[in-house]
């Protein structure tokens, strides 16, 4: 039984590099073209994972800038700016009597 193995194989091997050549040939290309479409699958599915990654982050990136611009326009208003004004620097707003208008 062991001898007949090798003469087996070799019977196999010329068999495929003779009248198989076309059929080993497919073969080798179909299972190359299927490792390809496995391989552009993964690379889709992470392309896909990454660009959602980037959409969160983009949301909270906006929601942060709106939270700011709430923050600026809170702060910046004239009765908090009068208040912090009379509070912190004892600035009062003067009469009409203490008013000077400059003109050019």
């Amino acid at each position: 039984m062991s001898a007949e193995n090798p003469g087996l194989t070799r019977q196999i091997f010329q068999d495929l590099t003779s009248i198989g050549r076309v059929p080993l040939l497919l073969l080798i290309l179909v299972l190359g073209s299927a490792l390809g479409v496995v391989y552009v699958t993964q690379q889709t599915r992470v392309a896909i994972a990454h660009h959602d990654q980037l959409l969160m982050e983009r949301e909270q990136l906006e929601v942060e800038w709106r939270n700011q611009l709430l923050e600026e326009h809170a702060l910046s208003e004239h009765s908090r700016v009068e208040a912090m004004a009379r509070q912190d620097q004892n600035m009062i707003r003067p009469d009409s009597r203490r008013e000077v208008i400059v003109s050019q």
